[in-house]
């Protein structure tokens, strides 16, 4: 592994990331880095990180992580942790039953599809796929196709169910 890939490696995630977080971009560093790298590798490229950057990586994402623990979150968490437990069931089932019939239907390996399909955090998701012996940059790309889409999609949905049940009103449509 040369030093000036590495250099090369972080200049494109610098770059990528910076555009994407400038256009807005939901999760928009993490994807302009994914995609600014992805394509130069496609192109033909060869940029390279030290599996050693990849642990920094996670341990600079679980103390973001960590911020978000404060003494001010500890009085909600009992007020919604049984919603958060339910949240987490259901999720979690349909996560398995969607990896599962994935994997099914298209013959692609069960447990990159189990990572894949995982609701939550894109970031962390991906992270934790890397400890396991699972196609994490498959689990990279089905993340970020299904971050996308439901960006694009949930919205959508959101706004149907409002008009079908007249329940919910239009906050976020001004």
């Amino acid at each position: 592994m040369k030093i000036d890939q590495v250099i090369f490696t972080l200049a494109l995630t610098g770059v990528g990331g910076f555009i994407g977080y400038k256009l807005g971009i939901p999760a928009g560093a993490l994807l302009g880095s994914m995609i600014a790298v992805g394509a130069a590798s496609v192109l033909g490229a060869e940029p390279v990180m030290p599996k050693s950057y990849n642990i920094i990586a996670q341990m600079v994402l679980g103390g973001f992580l960590g911020l978000t623990i404060t003494r001010d979150v500890l009085p909600d968490i009992k007020t919604y942790l049984f919603a958060s437990l339910m949240v987490l069931v259901l999720l979690s089932f349909s996560g398995i039953v969607t990896g599962y019939v994935v994997s099914r239907l298209t013959g692609l390996e069960l447990y990159t599809l189990l990572f894949g399909s995982a609701p939550g955090g894109m970031h962390e998701i991906i992270a934790l796929s890397q400890a396991y012996e699972v196609d994490h940059s498959m689990v990279a790309v089905i993340q970020t196709v299904r971050r996308i889409l439901i960006v694009v999609i949930y919205p959508l949905l959101v706004m149907a169910v409002s008009k079908l049940t007249k329940i919910l009103d239009y906050r976020a449509m001004g």
